[in-house]
Protein backbone atom coordinates (compact mmCIF):
# COMPACT_ATOMS: atom_id res chain seq x y z
CA UNK A 1 0.00 0.00 0.00
CA UNK A 2 2.92 2.31 0.84
CA UNK A 3 4.17 1.72 -2.78
CA UNK A 4 1.05 2.69 -4.37
CA UNK A 5 0.70 6.21 -2.14
CA UNK A 6 4.43 6.81 -3.38
CA UNK A 7 3.37 6.47 -7.10
CA UNK A 8 0.51 8.29 -6.59
CA UNK A 9 2.19 11.06 -4.78
CA UNK A 10 4.65 10.71 -7.84
CA UNK A 11 2.18 11.35 -10.51
CA UNK A 12 0.63 14.01 -8.59
CA UNK A 13 3.63 15.90 -8.64
CA UNK A 14 4.89 15.50 -11.73
CA UNK A 15 1.44 16.33 -13.27
CA UNK A 16 1.71 19.62 -11.63
CA UNK A 17 5.38 20.21 -12.60
CA UNK A 18 4.21 20.00 -16.04
CA UNK A 19 2.05 22.73 -15.71
CA UNK A 20 4.81 24.96 -15.06
CA UNK A 21 5.95 25.41 -19.07
CA UNK A 22 2.86 26.41 -19.85
CA UNK A 23 4.25 29.98 -20.61
CA UNK A 24 6.11 28.82 -23.40
CA UNK A 25 3.83 29.36 -25.52
CA UNK A 26 5.55 27.72 -28.91
CA UNK A 27 6.06 24.63 -26.74
CA UNK A 28 1.69 25.13 -25.83
CA UNK A 29 1.30 24.76 -29.68
CA UNK A 30 3.98 22.12 -30.22
CA UNK A 31 2.28 19.90 -27.65
CA UNK A 32 -1.19 20.58 -28.23
CA UNK A 33 -0.56 20.03 -32.34
CA UNK A 34 1.19 16.21 -30.98
CA UNK A 35 -1.54 15.22 -28.76
CA UNK A 36 -3.96 15.87 -31.53
CA UNK A 37 -2.62 14.36 -34.19
CA UNK A 38 -3.19 11.13 -32.17
CA UNK A 39 -7.08 11.86 -31.83
CA UNK A 40 -8.89 8.68 -33.05
CA UNK A 41 -5.72 7.23 -34.28
CA UNK A 42 -5.86 9.59 -37.14
CA UNK A 43 -2.04 9.85 -37.37
CA UNK A 44 -1.84 6.24 -37.44
CA UNK A 45 -4.48 5.55 -39.66
CA UNK A 46 -3.11 7.86 -42.47
CA UNK A 47 0.48 6.01 -41.66
CA UNK A 48 -1.86 2.49 -42.61
CA UNK A 49 -3.20 4.22 -45.78
CA UNK A 50 0.37 5.10 -47.16
CA UNK A 51 1.83 1.91 -46.34
CA UNK A 52 -1.22 0.42 -47.78
CA UNK A 53 -0.21 1.27 -50.97
CA UNK A 54 3.24 -0.10 -51.27
CA UNK A 55 3.86 -3.97 -52.18
CA UNK A 56 7.06 -3.98 -49.74
CA UNK A 57 5.19 -2.44 -46.37
CA UNK A 58 1.06 -3.74 -47.10
CA UNK A 59 1.51 -6.63 -44.33
CA UNK A 60 3.42 -4.23 -41.95
CA UNK A 61 0.40 -1.68 -42.83
CA UNK A 62 -2.62 -4.75 -41.95
CA UNK A 63 -0.49 -5.66 -38.92
CA UNK A 64 -0.73 -1.73 -37.80
CA UNK A 65 -4.61 -1.64 -38.25
CA UNK A 66 -5.03 -4.66 -35.84
CA UNK A 67 -2.18 -3.47 -33.54
CA UNK A 68 -4.68 0.22 -33.10
CA UNK A 69 -7.80 -1.75 -33.01
CA UNK A 70 -6.50 -4.46 -30.30
CA UNK A 71 -4.90 -1.09 -28.88
CA UNK A 72 -8.36 0.86 -28.25
CA UNK A 73 -10.41 -2.82 -27.68
CA UNK A 74 -7.79 -3.50 -24.88
CA UNK A 75 -6.82 0.24 -23.62
CA UNK A 76 -9.64 2.00 -24.18
CA UNK A 77 -12.92 -0.27 -24.14
CA UNK A 78 -11.81 -2.54 -21.37
CA UNK A 79 -8.98 -1.60 -19.23
CA UNK A 80 -10.22 2.08 -18.75
CA UNK A 81 -13.71 0.84 -17.93
CA UNK A 82 -12.44 -1.32 -15.41
CA UNK A 83 -10.46 0.73 -12.97
CA UNK A 84 -11.94 3.81 -13.97
CA UNK A 85 -9.36 6.11 -12.69
CA UNK A 86 -10.12 10.15 -13.20
CA UNK A 87 -7.78 11.86 -15.06
CA UNK A 88 -5.58 14.73 -13.28
CA UNK A 89 -7.82 17.65 -15.14
CA UNK A 90 -10.97 15.78 -13.56
CA UNK A 91 -9.57 15.86 -10.16
CA UNK A 92 -8.38 18.84 -10.22
CA UNK A 93 -10.02 21.28 -11.50
CA UNK A 94 -8.24 24.47 -10.95
CA UNK A 95 -5.85 23.98 -13.50
CA UNK A 96 -6.43 25.35 -16.74
CA UNK A 97 -6.19 23.31 -20.13
CA UNK A 98 -4.50 24.29 -23.01
CA UNK A 99 -7.18 21.78 -24.89
CA UNK A 100 -10.57 20.77 -24.45
CA UNK A 101 -11.72 18.80 -21.33
CA UNK A 102 -11.51 14.77 -22.11
CA UNK A 103 -14.74 13.04 -21.77
CA UNK A 104 -13.15 9.39 -21.30
CA UNK A 105 -11.02 8.15 -18.36
CA UNK A 106 -7.24 8.02 -17.45
CA UNK A 107 -5.89 5.08 -17.27
CA UNK A 108 -3.77 3.99 -19.34
CA UNK A 109 -3.56 6.92 -22.09
CA UNK A 110 -5.12 5.80 -25.12
CA UNK A 111 -2.86 7.87 -27.31
CA UNK A 112 0.26 6.46 -26.11
CA UNK A 113 -1.34 3.08 -26.20
CA UNK A 114 -1.86 2.96 -29.78
CA UNK A 115 0.95 4.93 -30.45
CA UNK A 116 3.68 2.52 -28.78
CA UNK A 117 1.66 -0.69 -30.33
CA UNK A 118 2.12 1.06 -33.99
CA UNK A 119 5.43 1.74 -33.27
CA UNK A 120 6.59 -1.30 -32.69
CA UNK A 121 5.09 -3.43 -35.32
CA UNK A 122 6.79 -0.44 -37.50
CA UNK A 123 9.64 -1.52 -35.61
CA UNK A 124 9.87 -5.20 -35.92
CA UNK A 125 9.27 -4.90 -39.54
CA UNK A 126 11.61 -1.84 -40.39
CA UNK A 127 13.65 -0.82 -37.79
CA UNK A 128 14.33 2.33 -39.23
CA UNK A 129 10.53 3.39 -39.95
CA UNK A 130 9.79 1.99 -36.24
CA UNK A 131 12.50 4.52 -34.96
CA UNK A 132 10.85 7.34 -36.29
CA UNK A 133 7.68 6.19 -34.86
CA UNK A 134 8.84 5.86 -31.39
CA UNK A 135 10.14 8.88 -31.51
CA UNK A 136 6.44 10.38 -32.43
CA UNK A 137 4.82 7.92 -29.56
CA UNK A 138 7.15 9.50 -27.25
CA UNK A 139 6.45 12.82 -27.83
CA UNK A 140 3.04 12.20 -28.07
CA UNK A 141 2.99 10.47 -24.21
CA UNK A 142 5.23 13.45 -23.38
CA UNK A 143 2.17 15.63 -24.71
CA UNK A 144 -0.15 13.43 -22.68
CA UNK A 145 1.77 14.50 -19.79
CA UNK A 146 2.06 18.15 -20.55
CA UNK A 147 -1.51 18.80 -21.04
CA UNK A 148 -2.54 17.67 -18.05
CA UNK A 149 -4.42 15.19 -19.26
CA UNK A 150 -3.11 11.80 -17.72
CA UNK A 151 -0.52 10.74 -14.59
CA UNK A 152 3.19 9.42 -15.60
CA UNK A 153 1.53 5.82 -14.88
CA UNK A 154 -1.07 5.78 -17.18
CA UNK A 155 1.48 7.02 -20.03
CA UNK A 156 4.07 4.09 -18.72
CA UNK A 157 1.44 1.45 -18.37
CA UNK A 158 0.24 2.91 -21.77
CA UNK A 159 4.10 2.00 -23.53
CA UNK A 160 4.15 -1.45 -21.75
CA UNK A 161 1.19 -2.27 -22.88
CA UNK A 162 1.57 -0.99 -26.69
CA UNK A 163 4.51 -2.34 -26.99
CA UNK A 164 3.08 -5.86 -25.61
CA UNK A 165 -0.10 -5.48 -28.29
CA UNK A 166 2.32 -4.49 -30.97
CA UNK A 167 4.95 -7.73 -30.70
CA UNK A 168 1.75 -10.17 -30.14
CA UNK A 169 0.27 -9.02 -33.17
CA UNK A 170 3.58 -9.32 -35.18
CA UNK A 171 4.28 -12.55 -34.06
CA UNK A 172 0.59 -14.10 -35.02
Amino acid sequence: MKTLNKIKQKDIQLAFYMTQFYQHHILNEIMKFISSCGDFGMSWLIVILITNLFAKTRDMSIDILIALIAATLIGQVTIKTIVKRKRPCHTYTNVSLLIPIPNDLSFPSGHTTSSFACSTVMFLYFPLLGIIGYIYASLTAISRLYLFVHYLSDVICGIILGTSIGIIVYII
